[in-house]
């Protein structure tokens, strides 16, 4: 009798260690994880599919966009096939045009991942408003694999998802028309003037 205590104690603690190790697990799968970006995403809500050798994964519009705009459409395509195949078209019932990615070719055995940087495939001249969390129809076409129609939602991109213009403008370089200026006017003053051929040592010599 004074085991038993003891025994249902450690029992109730597998119990909880096991409920525990369920929640994470059941947690992290909720969250998800972006193949697109290899980054943690808060949200699933993504689309998939499949035409021919043509895989497509993590298919989202990145929103809000507004009604007359354009939508980038994030994504990744993997060919399994022998043979390479192209991205020849993209539309949507939402949208009057689209456009196909820059990369629009996918080799065998590789794919392509697109982030919203410009260069994804888009849908052009929006007849609607798009809002976070409402989906719809649209449709790849591929060269030799035919085409796929998926009901892809839209959603805010993922961190890494999107391109930060700004980040390849971070510093100006530096001005040598004013530096140049500088050391014409204090030739010996200033160590940088003669390691400059702009600075004229030469001519002011004689």
């Amino acid at each position: 009798m004074s085991h038993r205590p003891g025994v249902r104690t450690a029992t109730a603690s597998l119990f909880a260690s096991a409920s525990l190790i369920a929640t994470i697990t059941l947690s992290s799968c909720a969250a998800g994880t972006d193949a697109v970006t290899a980054q943690a995403r808060t949200t699933t809500n993504s689309a998939a599919g499949a035409v021919g050798t043509i895989s497509l994964r993590n298919v989202y519009v990145a929103g809000p966009a507004t009604s007359g705009g354009k939508a980038q459409i994030i994504s990744a395509f993997f060919n399994g096939g022998t043979q390479s195949d192209e991205i020849i078209g993209v539309t949507s019932p939402a949208a009057d045009g689209g456009q196909t990615p820059k990369r629009a070719v996918l080799e065998p055995g590789g794919g392509n991942i697109y982030i919203a940087d410009g260069n994804a495939p888009a849908l052009t001249g929006l007849n609607r408003d798009l809002a976070i969390g409402q989906a719809i129809p649209v449709t790849f076409t591929f060269a030799k694999a035919g085409s796929v129609t998926l009901a892809v939602p839209v959603e805010p991109p993922a961190p890494g998802a999107s391109a930060n213009p700004a980040a390849s403008v971070s510093t100006p370089p530096a001005q040598p028309v004013n530096a140049a200026a500088t050391s014409r006017a204090t030739p010996t003053s200033s160590p940088a003037a003669t390691s400059s051929p702009a600075a004229g040592g030469s001519r002011s010599a004689g």
